[in-house]
C-alpha cells in the first residue's frame, strides 16, 4: 500500500466516517491493495519545502468552503483504531438534494494499516509504551466550520515511520477566490498544498507529498497528530 501509484498518485500512497444517523459514515477496516501504474494522471510531486522553522500563519492563504458548498455530513467524529487491523475513515459532504446518492463528494480520508500504530501519547495510562497486537486507542477528527482544516487527536500519538498514517484533504468545494479580493484566482491553484501546525500560534510546515490536481486532492504521510489545513 505504501510507495505505489494509484489513480494519478505517483511516488507514494494512503468507507467510513464514524458518527450516527446521516451524519455518519461507514467505518470499515479494510486493506487497500494498490497496484502499480504509469503516467502522470495530473499528479505532481511536493513543492519545495519551506525553511525548517515553517511559515507564519499570516503568510498563508487558507482555503475556505465555498458559500454554495453543501455542509459536511459530520465535522466531529471519533473511532477506535486497533493495532493489527487496517482502518480507513472517510468524511463526506451532504448529498445533492433529490439525488439517489447516500453521500456527496468526499472531503477527508484517513488511513492506517495494521502496523501503523506505534506509541501511546502523553496523558494516556500507557503513555510512551509501544502498541501490542490487539491494543486499541480512540482517535478523534474535528473539521473547522469554515476553513479546510482538520484537527486529529490525541496529540502525541505516534505512528511507525515505515508504516505512517495517511491523510488526504480535497478542495473541490473550496471558494476559488483564494485571496478574498472578490475575483476567482485559478492561477493560484497550482500552489495549493497541505500544511501542518503543531499547536495554535506555531508556524505552519508544508507536508503534502502527493497532489492530484485532476481530483483536487493532496495527501500526506503522518508520524504524529496535529492540525492540518489546505493553504497557499
Amino acid at each position: 500500500m505504501r510507495r505505489q501509484c494509484e489513480l494519478g498518485w505517483c511516488a507514494g500512497a494512503a468507507v467510513a466516517s464514524a458518527g450516527t444517523g446521516r451524519a455518519a459514515a461507514m467505518v470499515l477496516g479494510v486493506a487497500l491493495a494498490l497496484g502499480g501504474c504509469s503516467g502522470d494522471g495530473g499528479a505532481t510531486g511536493p513543492d519545495p519545502e519551506p525553511p525548517p522553522d515553517g511559515s507564519p500563519e499570516g503568510d498563508l492563504l487558507f482555503l475556505r468552503q465555498a458559500p454554495e458548498a453543501p455542509p459536511l455530513m459530520t465535522r466531529d467524529t471519533t473511532f477506535v483504531a486497533t493495532r493489527g487491523e487496517d482502518l480507513k475513515i472517510e468524511l463526506y459532504y451532504e448529498p445533492t438534494a433529490g439525488g439517489d446518492d447516500e453521500t456527496g463528494d468526499r472531503f477527508l480520508e484517513f488511513e492506517l494499516d495494521k502496523e501503523s500504530l506505534l506509541r501511546y501519547p502523553s496523558g494516556h495510562p500507557k503513555a510512551g509504551q509501544t502498541f501490542a497486537e490487539g491494543d486499541t486507542i480512540t482517535i478523534r477528527i474535528r473539521v473547522d466550520d469554515v476553513a479546510l482544516l482538520a484537527t486529529l487527536e490525541p496529540s502525541g500519538l505516534a505512528f511507525d515511520a515505515d508504516r505512517p498514517a495517511e491523510l488526504e484533504l480535497r478542495y473541490g468545494n473550496a471558494d476559488d477566490d483564494y485571496d478574498e479580493d472578490g475575483e476567482p484566482d485559478p492561477e493560484l491553484e497550482d500552489d495549493i498544498d497541505l500544511w501542518r501546525q503543531e499547536s495554535p500560534g506555531d508556524p505552519w510546515t508544508r507536508v503534502g507529498e502527493l497532489k492530484d490536481a485532476n481530483e483536487d486532492r493532496v495527501r500526506a504521510f503522518l508520524t504524529s497528530f496535529s492540525r492540518y489545513a489546505l493553504a497557499i
